[in-house]
Formats: C-alpha cells, structure tokens, sequence
C-alpha cells in the first residue's frame, strides 16, 4: 500500500503536528516503535496511534513493518527530510531566545581530525543565533587541547583521549573502533601485522595495541601520523591495516572483522570539556556541539576525515 484513501488526505488537517514529526523522526533514528517509544516518553502502543496519525493526515503510507524493526517507504523518506530541517528550525530558534544576545569571544578548540563535517555545521548554526560572539578555533591533539583546557587557555574542548581524567566531561558522540583495510589487500595477511597508527598519545593507538598484545597478535609499527588521513594513505596503499572510527569506511576500504584473527577494539567517546568559569558564551556554543552531533548522528554523516 503506497498511499492510504485519498478522501482521507483531503480530510486532513492542513498543518502538521510537531508532536507526531519527533515521534516519527525517534522511530527512523531508533529502528524500531519500541525504543522510539523509550526515547519520546511514551508507551509503544502511544507510539503506534500516533504513526496511524501522521499517516492518515498525509494520506500516506510512512513505514514497512517487519518482525522487529520497521523500514521507511519513498514518503516517508521524504518527510524524514522534510521532518528533520523543520527540527534543526525550532532548535535554532530556541537557541536564539533562550539566551540573551551575546557580544565577545569564545575559545574552541578540536582534535586535528574530528569534526571535519561537524565543525563547519557547528560554527554556521552558531554565527545565524549569535551573530556578535567570535569563535576562536584552535585545533590540536586530545591531550593537549585538555592541558590547555585545565590551563584556562581554551574555554571548550573537544577530546578522544582514554587518560582517566573525567573532570567536566560530557559525551557529546559514541562511535565503534574498527580494523580498516584495503578491499582485497595483502597487509592483513603479514607477519608480523603492519600497523599504521596515530601518535603517541592517541587514545586510538592505545587501545589497538592493548589488544593485539591481550590476544598475541604478533604486530610492526609501520607508519606513524598526527592526522587519521595519514594512516589511510597506508591503508589504501596496501602497506598497512590502521584502527580507525566506523565512519571513515568507505570504498576502497573495509572493515576488518574477527574472522581475520584481529581482536575487537570496542567503541570510544567524544567529549566535551569545559574551563572552569567559562561563562555563558561557551555554554552556548556547548549546547550547538551536542545538537549539531546529535542530529549528524540522525543523518548518518561521517563525522571525521
């Protein structure tokens, strides 16, 4: 069924209920009515009148449903469109009330390879609500964007390091860590495995070589580099297999799964860190940062290089 009773539709209220678009929006995000109903504070059955709602309003048909999760159709992809900039719209504008108008500079700063796709979104959401604010960006290593941080050099940061220090963090993005080669590539099968890592420091380098050592993976340091594009310039030369976030994985590369020998390497967080003091101008831009990776989260966008 592509399309519900026409009469319907044109019975139907002629704007739509904002309510019921989140709801949608939970569902597409979550997969299922169940842990959309978890995320909206509503029961699944809620969750399900309110589909049949929104449906019978457009006059069309939004999802397949399966055993345990359900799929979009051709509508309902294009509501999620439609659906998703009318959130980015009311977020934008709470953000402008919600604050008083700001004048000055805030001080950002962000590791060399995150947010290649986040930072710019960030940085525009933030000029179109606070127009007077400078954003002064700094980018450099997890480590010492957090010892400036607690310096009181940088007003927000955001880190990737695993150093126990938790002091005014907030996770703002969660991502697995995978084994990347190239498709069809040789290095997987050396020995010892050839790696190409981050620089000391690298919380990613610290755990890729905990694990190869917990499982007796017998392993070379190849290549070294301060930027992840570094390390899939060996990947995609075949000189080497780098642990890497999910979203970096695309064609000519691939994950490398535990059918190759290679133990797991879990997932890792973004967090955001916060001087002590830093003063409304910073909790603004905080309150962009987790928006802007929540809704990059929703779209499926590659959030690093």
């Amino acid at each position: 069924m592509n399309q519900l009773d026409p009469l319907t539709a044109v019975a139907a209220p002629s704007r739509l209920d904002f309510d019921l678009l989140q709801t949608f929006v939970a569902i597409c995000e979550s997969g299922n009515f169940s842990k959309a109903a978890e995320r909206v504070h509503r029961t699944p059955s809620a969750v399900s009148l309110q589909v049949k709602k929104l449906e019978e309003m457009l006059g069309r048909e939004l999802f397949r449903r399966e055993a345990r999760s359900v799929t979009l159709t051709g509508d309902g992809e294009v509501l999620l469109g439609y659906a998703r900039r009318m959130q980015k719209l009311c977020d934008e504008t709470m953000h402008h009330f919600k604050l008083p108008p700001m004048e000055g500079r805030v001080r950002f700063g962000a590791p060399f390879d995150s947010g290649v796709v986040a930072i710019p979104e960030l940085l525009s959401r933030f000029a179109r609500t606070h127009p007077h604010v400078e954003v002064d960006v700094r980018l450099d290593s997890s480590t010492a964007l957090r010892r400036r941080c607690l310096a009181g050099e940088i007003d927000l940061v955001l880190v990737s390091c695993d150093d126990g220090h938790t002091e005014r963090m907030e996770i703002v993005h969660t991502e697995p860590l995978v084994w990347v080669g190239l498709r069809h590539g040789r290095a997987q099968g050396h020995s010892p495995l050839p790696l190409a890592l981050a620089d000391h420091g690298c919380s990613w380098r610290g755990r890729a070589l905990a694990a190869l050592d917990a499982a007796g993976v017998s392993y070379r340091i190849s290549y070294s580099s301060e930027f992840c594009q570094g390390q899939i310039a060996a990947v995609r030369a075949d000189l080497a297999i780098a642990p890497l976030p999910l979203s970096v994985v695309e064609p000519p590369l691939v994950c490398l799964d535990e059918s190759t020998g290679l133990p797991p390497l879990g997932s890792y967080d973004v967090q955001l860190m916060r001087r002590v003091g830093a003063g409304p101008m910073a909790d603004a831009l905080a309150l962009h940062i987790t928006d802007c990776f929540r809704a990059l989260r929703g779209r499926g966008a590659r959030l690093f290089a």
